[in-house]
């Protein structure tokens, strides 16, 4: 999130929105045809900047992605790579990971237990702590980052490897280095200020400490 609204907030590229996530999957995909799927992706464009267009996706959204785009004619027999370049042309792929995963661990199953995902949203319920839940985000985001990188790997696809961490502390830089890679160019005097607050709080800590210690304390029975 903090990544596609710095890169929007330029002007030099457009929102990387989440396009295909649990709502696409249920209010557009069923009764799906081809041409619906082709008029969606052109509504999608439609917050394209200065000719970048740009998607966030996760890794449980990957298969029906490229199931879709494979729905177009001409593409059979092609790499999931080759088959997103065939619809986005010169495509550039970030790949933004967590170095700390408990924290994004704790932070993911936080939200979904609040209802709360953005800083802007005032409709959260109190959330609660949850061991295996927790772990449970933990499996999951090891799984996934893995096989995105079992699936650059496959398809000979260097990304931009930006951390979360690094991120926060240089804003500005890595978003100058997203869209340099993206291959936009930069005004020198270029400069941005993340808008999106931080939703780790003291109860993010307070339950880090308390999985921490429920596992250690379960390493030692």
């Amino acid at each position: 999130m903090m990544l596609a609204d710095l890169l929007a907030d330029t002007g030099l590229a457009g929102r990387a929105d989440e396009f295909f996530g649990e709502p696409f999957r249920q209010s557009v995909v069923p009764g799906l045809t081809r041409r619906g799927f082709d008029e969606y992706l052109v509504g999608c464009t439609a917050k394209t900047q200065r000719g970048t267009f740009g998607v966030k996706l996760h890794w449980d959204q990957v298969e029906v992605f490229l199931h879709l785009l494979r729905l177009r004619r001409g593409l059979g027999g092609l790499t999931d790579a080759q088959v997103i370049e065939a619809v986005f042309p010169s495509p550039s792929y970030v790949f933004l990971t967590r170095e700390d995963t408990l924290a994004q661990a704790v932070s993911w199953w936080k939200a979904i237990g609040s209802g709360k995902w953005v800083d802007e949203d005032s409709r959260a319920a109190a959330p609660e702590f949850d061991a295996e839940g927790i772990a449970g985000r933990v499996r999951r985001i090891e799984e996934h980052t893995e096989a995105w990188r079992r699936w650059f790997e496959a398809n000979s696809v260097e990304p931009l490897a930006v951390t979360y961490e690094g991120l926060a502390a240089d804003p500005a830089g890595t978003t100058r280095r997203a869209l340099e890679f993206a291959g936009v160019s930069v005004p020198a005097d270029f400069h941005v200020e993340p808008r999106t607050e931080r939703q780790s709080d003291s109860v993010n800590a307070d339950w880090i400490r308390r999985y921490r210690s429920g596992s250690q304390e379960a390493s030692t029975t």
